[in-house]
């Protein structure tokens, strides 16, 4: 590959923080803990896991005690190629507590934060860049109503000043989005005993200038009272991440086949990515599909490619065969088959041809690896995530 991009959280280590009460919900979510509150019958946290996994995480550390086995079951230990660590307390940490028990599974030199209730993606190559040098950079949101956050003012410097109490007057403002870029030394100085990340160690930087702000004006949801969890649906819905019956995240593998077919990454030399927006789910893929008998596997890429996108290329290299079932099992929408895709992902450059959608495309398009799709099938995601890595190793999976 030529001019190769990294994804945008590519060496990164995650903690998502999943380990309160959710009191604020009880009498609308009580039988799951809030993260895990569906959304469009889905838990919340798939979506945030989803994401993450598309901008190529090095591993997600989940923080959790309130139902902390439940959420083991629900999400395992991997997550479309991604790490999925389970960092449980046995009692209330807080949430700075429960970073500094997460310590050993975060270990890259600056750690990504997020709370589990709260989706917020921002630009985040620009917000890692942001907060280089900095042991605590905070993410800013717009929001049209900060009423109930309270607002944060930062200098010409872009170091936090001071947060803004609440507000009985709805207002737009900046409010903390509750993401954190924090260095190792910050981690580092964390203790493992209750504390607040926001209520004690946040204030305490603020005083002596050390948080950098990253200002954004991207989507914010945050579901901790009734109100904004009941607007969570159409907020996905607009985002183009509503489920798919094509998806399902708990199969009954009793019912599928297994599908052998071709995926093919196609780089152009400026190290974008050809995708497909398919025409049986509205999602974007990889150019591909069965290999029909009497073919081999180089010939089924190369006829998949010319028919689904005009281009005819060259085979430069094999990435992996790729065959996990949790997210690689499609229910196919025309005649409801389940299908297990064992695929056979390879690497190659356009030769000649002009870009022609086909019966099975709606759109046809080049994306650079730090803006691919949010509705990017999960099928691909782990192929993305490898083609989109440092490695030069084959893979098996």
């Amino acid at each position: 590959m030529l001019n190769q991009k990294l994804l945008p959280l590519f060496g990164i280590d995650v903690a998502i923080l999943v380990g309160g009460l959710g009191t604020r919900l009880r009498g609308v979510v009580d039988d799951v803990p809030k993260p895990l509150a569906p959304v469009l019958r889905r838990p919340f946290l798939f979506y945030l896991l989803d994401m993450l996994a598309l901008r190529g995480a090095r591993s997600v550390t989940l923080c959790s005690g309130y139902m902390a086995d439940f959420v083991q079951e629900k999400t395992g230990f991997e997550w479309m190629g991604m790490p999925v660590h389970h960092s449980i307390e046995k009692e209330p940490m807080g949430t700075a507590g429960a970073l500094a028990l997460a310590k050993k599974f975060l270990q890259s030199e600056r750690v990504l934060i997020m709370n589990g209730d709260t989706w917020f993606e921002a630009d985040f190559k620009a917000f890692a860049e942001a907060a280089e040098g900095s042991e605590f950079c905070i993410a800013a949101a717009q929001v049209p109503n900060a009423s109930r956050y309270g607002t944060l003012e930062w200098g010409s410097d872009g170091r936090l000043i001071s947060f803004k109490e609440k507000s009985d007057t709805p207002a737009p403002g900046s409010i903390n989005a509750g993401v954190y870029f924090v260095s190792q030394n910050l981690l580092a100085s964390l203790r493992v005993e209750p504390l607040s990340l926001e209520r004690a160690v946040l204030p305490a930087f603020t005083l002596e200038r050390r948080v950098k702000v990253f200002p954004t004006d991207v989507p914010f949801l945050d579901i901790g009272i009734p109100e904004d969890y009941a607007a969570a649906a159409d907020f996905f819905r607009q985002l183009e991440i509503s489920p798919h019956s094509m998806f399902p995240d708990f199969p009954d593998m009793k019912e599928a086949a297994v599908k052998l077919g071709t995926c093919i990454l196609i780089f152009d030399h400026l190290g974008r990515i050809l995708m497909e927006r398919r025409s049986d789910c509205g999602w974007w893929g990889l150019p591909g599909g069965r290999v029909d008998a009497g073919e081999s596997i180089m010939t089924s890429a190369l006829r998949e490619v010319a028919e689904e996108t005009g281009l005819q290329v060259e085979i430069t290299g094999f990435l992996g065969l790729f065959s996990d079932p949790r997210r690689r099992t499609v229910r196919y929408p025309d005649n409801g088959d389940l299908r297990q895709l064992v695929d056979a992902a390879l690497l190659a450059s356009p030769i000649q041809g002009n870009l022609t959608t086909s019966s099975e495309s709606l759109d046809l398009r080049w994306f650079s690896p730090d803006e691919l799709p949010l509705n990017t099938v999960p099928p691909v995601v782990e192929i993305l995530r490898v083609a989109c890595s440092q490695t030069r190793n084959t893979l098996l999976r």
